[in-house]
């Protein structure tokens, strides 16, 4: 039966206003639409899972290659005193992580365990670094073997890497009464670089680690050199074939 005219009038004025209201809801919502960002806990823009990869900062989980530790090795320093070394490669040339904490495990000559000495440390894109920590304490036993692990997962994020603009020359090396090593740090850009970490490992002639120091510089002026020296309590019985020295800087530290 055909509609009347007041019922056919009444109609389209209902399908206008549900259209009104349709058209102001749309309106509402694409000028309160949330904007996406690498935080609102959803997979969105580009990125490759929820709020990593993509345009975000933060690196997802298939994309980070595990640390690569090429050596371990506790060092004597007097009976009952060690220190502990270890080279680790990031092989994520384009990821860092600014927080990394470690922990270093100590086992006797029976595969005991002795101590655990813990710790935080960084690592830049594309890097070769080695974590120092000394006077470890282990009384009277010896030890056979150290073992370091990155037991937490820490936020990997986009990072470039470090400049090279530290340059480090040995310049001299005396045995007795103590050792000193003396270094010689160059800084060849043009700006400050501040916060510096130099580890230096002495080898035999075989390449193995039998001594190691770790100093921090405050900062470096531009073109300039800084005179840094390494001591050891007690000589030792060779000098060193190998002197490597390694320098850091964070590149998550806005003041590097």
């Amino acid at each position: 039966m055909a509609l009347s005219w007041a019922r056919q009038r009444q109609l389209n004025y209902l399908t206008t206003v549900v259209a009104f209201l349709a058209l102001v809801g749309l309106v509402i919502y694409f000028v309160y639409k949330p904007v996406p960002t690498c935080f609102d806990g959803r997979q969105n823009q580009d990125e490759e899972g929820v709020d990593c990869g993509g345009v975000c900062s933060l690196a997802c989980s298939n994309q980070i290659q595990a640390l690569k530790i090429d050596w371990v090795r506790p060092l004597k320093v007097e009976d009952g005193w060690y220190d502990l070394t270890a080279q680790v490669e990031n092989l994520n040339q384009n990821l860092g992580n600014r927080y990394l904490p470690y922990i270093f495990s100590v086992y006797d000559t029976d595969n005991v365990l002795i101590t655990k000495r813990e710790g935080v440390t960084f690592a830049n894109a594309g890097e070769k670094f080695v974590i120092f920590e000394g006077r470890v304490i282990t009384k009277d036993r010896s030890v056979g073997k150290v073992f370091v692990e990155f037991p937490t997962s820490t936020p990997w994020e986009k990072a470039a890497p470090v400049a090279k603009d530290i340059f480090i020359e040995r310049r001299e090396f005396a045995n007795e009464p103590k050792p000193v090593l003396h270094l010689s740090v160059g800084n060849s850009s043009l700006k400050t670089i501040r916060d510096i970490s130099i580890i230096t490992v002495l080898s035999d002639i075989n390449n193995n680690a039998f001594a190691a120091s770790e100093t921090k510089l405050d900062a470096v002026e531009p073109n300039s050199r800084q005179e840094t020296y390494f001591t050891w309590p007690e000589p030792f019985s060779g000098d060193p074939s190998y002197v490597e020295s390694y320098w850091r800087v964070n590149s998550f530290n806005p003041n590097k």
